[in-house]
């Protein structure tokens, strides 16, 4: 009796060491925290106007815009970025041109969405800075006065 007690308190307490991990261990951000944050940026925009918002959120010390793999970009519909949390030095640089290791353009899949959809979500294929390894990424972008496609994503 006292066996048939341990192996059901044993059995319960890994049930419930199981059932508190994740099915899939995703260390990053989320969809929905991803979604989040670029309405908290466009808002930014909002209040702030564009020069000061796109500074802020290519401040890459800037807890607020840049944690981790999740900040935040916005480029001109011409392709121009105006601001990046992961790597400011691309601001006034043209990125229509940047492609994934497949050869997807991946820019231009993000300009397509907010153009034709207003906001939405593109995946790719990108380098993580933290794992340094291609992964698949996924994009949410809105489209932001009429110009500017702002958006953050995550590795899936």
């Amino acid at each position: 009796m006292l066996r048939s007690a341990f192996r059901l308190a044993g059995g319960l307490a890994v049930a419930a060491f199981l059932a508190s991990a994740p099915a899939h261990a995703q260390v990053g951000p989320k969809a929905d925290e991803v979604v989040a944050f670029v309405k908290k940026a466009v808002a930014h925009i909002d209040a702030v106007g564009e020069e000061k918002a796109f500074a802020d959120f290519s401040d890459t010390a800037s807890a607020d815009w840049v944690k981790g793999e999740l900040y935040i970009f916005c480029h001109n519909i011409d392709g121009t970025n105006v601001a990046h949390g992961g790597n400011p030095a691309l601001r006034g640089k043209n990125v229509v041109g940047f492609k994934d290791p497949d050869g997807l353009a991946v820019n231009v899949l993000i300009f397509d969405k907010v153009k034709a959809e207003g906001k939405g979500w593109v995946e790719y294929k990108w380098p993580n800075p933290l794992t340094k390894k291609v992964e698949p990424k996924a994009i949410y972008s809105e489209l932001v006065k009429g110009k500017y496609a702002c958006g953050s994503g995550y590795y899936k």
